[in-house]
């Protein structure tokens, strides 16, 4: 039946599967962990835990995300679950830049990967939380608007 294909579509739709096993469990994760802060996390309880200040908000942010064992796939649900309950934009951007690269996981497979030193999980960590405290800065300084948050109510 599949004789008459030719390899590379073959080799890619191999690819493709193998990609799309793998995410799976990430994306499932994200998408429980968004369901639990939906049902259980108050409105009340992320405006006490999140600092007024824009900036510390953005380090909290980027901070927290070594909380969520969760991938790139999986962390937009939670994002926006968290941006609907009253996270800035400006830190949840900032958490979903860090979050999944500064993760348990990530950091110990990164460990395993690069001949187990710590030299490049650290610095993948270094440049992760200089590019969210950069994006969400600047977020924080040049948007003022609640326009996200209005769309997400929206859908």
């Amino acid at each position: 039946m599949f004789q008459n294909l030719p390899d590379s579509f073959l080799q890619m739709n191999t690819i493709f599967i193998s990609i799309m096993i793998e995410a799976l469990p990430f994306v499932l994760i994200g998408v429980f962990i968004a369901g639990f802060i939906q049902m259980f996390i108050s409105d009340a309880f992320i405006a006490k835990v999140m600092p007024k200040n824009r900036f510390l908000a953005v380090i909290v942010g980027s901070m927290i995300g070594i909380l969520f064992p969760s991938c790139e796939c999986g962390i937009v649900p939670i994002v926006r679950n968290l941006i609907a309950k009253g996270v800035p934009l400006h830190a949840g951007i900032a958490f979903m830049l860090t979050a999944p690269i500064i993760n348990p996981v990530v950091l110990f497979s990164t460990y395993v990967a690069f001949g187990s030193t710590w030299e490049i999980p650290l610095l993948r960590v270094l440049g992760s939380l200089v590019v969210a405290l950069v994006v969400g800065s600047a977020i924080a300084y040049f948007y003022k608007g609640e326009g996200l948050k209005e769309k997400i109510y929206a859908v």
